[in-house]
């Protein structure tokens, strides 16, 4: 399942934000808050807006969303009339959205297949945090294109200043 029919006939269609709700969601959100740094701030893969509305309120700030689905971010508008959302259909995401203090990119590049332009994407927005977040075990979401190991993860990201953590069955790239 591609990522835009992930969100569209998965995600919408059978209101799977609600696991937002979850202490293990709570926890992962509230931890991505803490990693933040400055005033500008945005979520990418954002869906309905429900993770963006819950860092909001761990973390205060101008928040901003971006999803890659347009029905997506129109609802995004809807339900949280005080963020900013932006629509993307590839991931150069810096001619639409500019550069934010840090980007938080949560449950988002194992649903997507060219998981180095996202990365590139995400890192030429990022001005001075970024924050990644994956599983590190299987789950049972049609979703899911792949499971990243630690290995894959440092990979990715050769060549700049992360650092991976492994907590429970979710990786932290920050």
């Amino acid at each position: 399942m591609k990522a835009r029919e992930y969100i569209e006939d998965h995600w919408i269609k059978n209101e799977i934000w609600t696991h937002l709700k979850h202490p293990k969601h709570q926890i992962r959100l509230r931890k991505c808050a803490s990693y933040l740094e400055g005033k500008r701030f945005m979520d990418v893969g954002c869906a309905l807006g429900h993770s963006t509305d819950i860092m909001k309120r761990f973390y205060p700030g101008n928040w901003s969303g971006i999803e890659f689905t347009d029905k997506a971010i129109e609802k995004a508008k809807q339900l949280f009339p005080d963020i900013t959302f932006y629509y993307s259909a590839d991931f150069n995401l810096l001619p639409i959205c500019g550069k934010f203090d840090s980007v938080v990119c949560s449950e988002v590049i194992e649903h997507v297949e060219n998981d180095e332009a996202l990365v590139k994407g995400l890192i030429d927005i990022t001005g001075k945090k970024l924050i990644i977040t994956t599983p590190n075990v299987s789950v049972n979401d049609p979703g899911h294109l792949r499971v990243y190991t630690e290995k894959r993860l440092a990979e990715l990201f050769a060549g700049h200043n992360f650092k991976i953590i492994k907590e429970g069955i979710f990786f932290y790239v920050v």
